[in-house]
């Protein structure tokens, strides 16, 4: 590693999680948002475009690029301040998200998002690209935990957005403008959390084997309908399973019809046993903690299985989650290709993964747009929380032009061409690409 101009650096070319390729002409490694003001100043200087890398984790291909600065925020990786009076956190965006959990709560406190990611995401990739996981169907994602953002924005200026509590009526909402804008505003250099206490609750966790996927979502539906508070329902179908025990010696069910992981307060015990009791379903008191532990390795165990794995992010209502299934299933028949589904099922969230041998398989971008429009046609959308970048901004536009009309796209590509007139950050992804996809198609 070297120094340039005082700001640590390195020539390597880089791969994401999908094994998309990154090829910047050079890594900046920052340490304090003064040096981050500085590589901003340069790129636009040069006309060099800028990405951030946090821990590599993009499942859209957002870090995709070519002759790029890419600026690495390993160092700014410090938890600034904990207030336990005001209930939140200050963080720099290349903090672990594990490692944030595991410091708040030697106080008592946690950020309740948990992607399954969270050993290796970052704190900045979390709210750039408003990520969810596995208890957000209770709390939300990580777009209801931000309350305030310190942004240095295309011009080198330093902004911060928000304020450190959550009543505030200000003007615009621009915390909720950059979280989830994958890079392409400006570069998070501060956070401010929200924070609760670990609740004291008493935690009932069961593992359910399902024959079929329709038993899985009958019973969430009919636990909801009976208004039990659900934290956790993670579906895993038996392909999943028996992957992640073969590569990490775990023995989770391998079900014919898939298993779900469900908690919830122990108050809802009587009534969850009842439903499950009346749906004849085999089920089993787990450790949640394990259990989370070990469905959060389905995406490692996935990709050593089959070395090229792309993983689906679709949502849609809970009255369609059975055909969104069943339209996945057919697709896999149709196409001979293996599609291994887990899902986030009490929110209507499903992660179906392609599992190929080459990306080069000409049935990937086939079957991968087909799961995105199973999507739109059932009233849902193409990401919950894994984003757009460059892989998603067709399926954006189509989502966008079906449901809310192409004039919500203009306005949001005019956004972009506002806050980044020269259009350096995270260029040719999420709305820009869709904007110019669909002036393509209209000419």
């Amino acid at each position: 590693m070297r120094e340039l101009d005082g700001i640590k650096c390195s020539l390597e070319e880089r791969t994401d999680f999908l094994n998309n390729r990154v090829r910047p002409v050079v890594v900046t490694y920052p340490s304090r948002t003064e040096e981050v003001v500085k590589i901003v100043n340069v790129a636009r200087e040069h006309g060099l475009p800028i990405v951030v890398w946090g821990g590599g984790t993009s499942l859209a291909g957002h870090l995709v690029c070519d002759g790029c600065i890419l600026i690495d925020m390993k160092f700014m990786d410090k938890i600034v301040e904990i207030n336990d009076t005001e209930w939140y956190v200050r963080v720099q965006p290349g903090l672990i998200l594990s490692k944030l959990n595991e410091e708040l709560k030697k106080i008592g406190f946690f950020i309740p998002p948990e992607p399954a990611s969270s050993f290796a995401c970052s704190v900045g990739g979390v709210v750039n690209n408003a990520s969810g996981g596995m208890r957000s169907v209770r709390y939300g994602t990580f777009r209801d935990w931000v309350l305030a953002l310190e942004v240095v924005l295309p011009s080198g200026k330093v902004i911060r957005v928000g304020e450190l509590f959550v009543k505030n009526r200000a003007g615009y909402d621009l915390v909720h403008l950059f979280v989830g804008s994958e890079g392409t505003l400006g570069i998070v250099t501060e956070i401010w959390f929200k924070i609760i206490p670990v609740p004291e609750e008493v935690k009932y966790s069961i593992m359910m084997e399902l024959s079929d996927f329709r038993q899985g979502t009958e019973i969430i539906r009919e636990l909801r309908k009976n208004r039990v508070v659900i934290d956790v329902a993670e579906y895993m179908d038996g392909l999943v399973a028996k992957t992640i025990n073969k590569h990490f010696n775990t023995n989770i069910p391998e079900s014919v019809g898939g298993t779900i992981t469900l908690s919830s307060s122990s108050t809802y015990r009587e009534k969850i046993e009842k439903i499950l009791r009346q749906h004849s379903v085999t089920f089993t008191e787990v450790d949640e903690d394990k259990t989370l532990s070990e469905r959060a390795l389905a995406g490692l165990a996935l990709k050593a299985e089959w070395n090229e794995r792309v993983s689906e992010d679709i949502v849609v209502p809970l009255s369609k989650l059975d055909e969104a299934f069943m339209k996945i299933k057919e697709l896999e028949e149709k196409s001979g290709v293996k599609i291994a589904i887990l899902g986030h099922i009490a929110d209507g969230n499903l992660h179906p993964n392609i599992l190929i041998s080459s990306r080069d398989d000409p049935r990937l971008t086939k079957i991968y747009d087909e799961i995105g429009r199973i999507a739109i046609i059932l009233g849902g959308s193409i990401s919950g929380e894994h984003g757009i970048g460059y892989m998603k901004a067709d399926l954006m536009k189509e989502q966008l032009t079906a449901h809310n009309g192409i004039e919500v796209l203009k306005i949001m590509n005019d956004i972009k061409g506002c806050i980044d007139p020269h259009h350096f950050m995270n260029p040719g992804k999420f709305v820009e690409l869709a904007w110019s996809r669909y002036l393509i198609n209209k000419d």
